[in-house]
């Protein structure tokens, strides 16, 4: 006699059964997840035509637009991390006030 391998419950009782899983699980299981794309960089499309610039200073982070993405003090220690994470939470809402 075989068990499922998700609830335990007997398999083979009526007929023959060749999986691991009864019908009751095989129907209640999440289909798996499609493969998500993959990107090198997740900043790729912000970086491609965004200028890093020094003037009054600050560093300053301004897209192709002319939209100032992020600054700080020439003295601050920041990470680039976060700094970019900010810059395309702006990009992303700046250009969807463009698009409206």
């Amino acid at each position: 006699m075989q068990f499922c391998k998700d609830c335990g419950g007997v398999l083979n009782l009526f007929g023959n059964n060749e999986g691991e899983l009864c019908s009751s699980c095989i129907q209640h299981r999440k289909p798996a997840p499609p493969p998500q794309e993959k990107r090198e960089n997740e900043y790729e499309e912000l970086l491609e035509e965004t200028v890093l610039l020094c003037e009054n200073n600050k560093i300053i982070l301004r897209s192709k637009e002319g939209w100032e993405l992020w600054s700080a003090p020439v003295t601050a220690e920041t990470d680039l991390k976060t700094a970019l994470k900010q810059a395309q939470r702006i990009y992303k809402i700046r250009s969807r006030r463009r698009k409206n």
